[in-house]
């Protein structure tokens, strides 16, 4: 794969320093050396322009800490992926290679250069410091306003690398320029040893053609206010009082008021596919920002019983979502 030549408006991140320390980021952040380009950023994004405090010398001028976690973009095809496999040394560049063959230096160019096949060995030679790491590159423009130009997204994911390969043949089943959604995801699971973990992730998701798919998604239709019920009239006499006790009102219908639409994009946005996983995923995201680590897993043991009252809720309802 070989990097787009497009000139290049400004750069996406998953993170920032903050007090010399890096942090991760829900949503995207967006670098640019163009305050016009911040500005109009930031009007579709979310956030606000503002001086790059972090340049050091080789960053861009302005930064947008945006709302968004999902952006809908522009992908020229397989050539809009550069992905090469890196070790930096002391002296500089000691090992570059597309995982195959070397891509430098000169004399080394297009011999073997021994990395394992297996993308698990791979990372294991890496955090040993005997092998390189991932080092991907993707250009894109922003799909509601490609006029702005090309941004690039630079990432060392291990993740991201071992999409490579289904996110080139998606691009290569389009046939041209591509719309995907380019999203930080929330990962959430739980390890053998009962601890709680949660980070983010970037993802590519290959849409479709520009004739296809809109360059932003739908917005979900509001619900219909209900109806101001009628003013009652005026009897002649009193309506006796009932003689059967009424029922007691189950604990599960607070639940009636859980949203589908609600529910279904909070799956789209973290990633989960059924109830548990989408309230697990929030609750996890909700207390990770806050390290209430020890409150998370108090709650994960009501997370079973959350799911149950919010799909017997939804049953019948939006039957998509079970």
């Amino acid at each position: 794969m070989t990097q787009s030549t497009a000139a290049r408006a400004g750069r996406f991140h998953t993170g920032r320093l903050s007090e010399g320390l890096p942090q991760a980021l829900e949503a995207w952040r967006v670098t640019t050396d163009d305050a016009d380009v911040a500005a109009r950023v930031a009007g579709f994004l979310g956030g606000e322009p503002r001086p790059n405090e972090r340049t050091g010398g080789a960053g861009l001028a302005y930064e947008v800490l945006t709302s968004r976690e999902s952006v809908r973009v522009l992908l020229d095809g397989p050539d809009a992926v550069a992905a090469h496999m890196v070790l930096w040394g002391s002296t500089g560049l000691i090992h570059h290679c597309d995982g195959v063959e070397f891509l430098s230096p000169e004399e080394k160019k297009g011999q073997p250069c021994g990395c394992p096949p297996l993308l698990e060995d791979r990372k294991l030679a890496a955090r040993a410091m005997r092998g390189p790491a991932p080092s991907v590159d993707i250009t894109f423009q922003i799909a509601a306003a490609p006029e702005l130009g090309a941004f690039h997204f630079m990432t060392t994911s291990w993740q991201m690398a071992a999409q490579l390969s289904d996110l080139t043949e998606a691009l290569e089943r389009v046939n041209g320029p591509a719309v995907c959604d380019l999203t930080i995801e929330l990962v959430v699971y739980t390890t053998k040893a009962g601890r709680g973990v949660c980070y983010r992730k970037p993802v590519v998701t290959v849409l479709g053609s520009p004739d296809t798919i809109a360059p932003e998604p739908p917005t979900p239709a509001e619900p219909m206010p209900a109806p101001a019920p009628s003013a009652p009239r005026r009897k002649a006499r009193p309506a006796p009082e009932p003689t059967t006790p009424s029922v007691p009102e189950s604990r599960h219908s607070v639940s009636v008021s859980v949203d589908a639409n609600l529910l279904r994009r909070a799956a789209q946005v973290l990633g989960t596919g059924d109830h548990q996983e989408t309230v697990t995923a929030a609750l996890s995201e909700i207390l990770a920002g806050r390290q209430q680590t020890t409150e998370l897993a108090r709650l994960r043991e009501h997370v079973g019983r959350i799911a149950l009252i919010a799909g017997q809720a939804l049953q019948g309802r939006d039957s998509s979502l079970i």
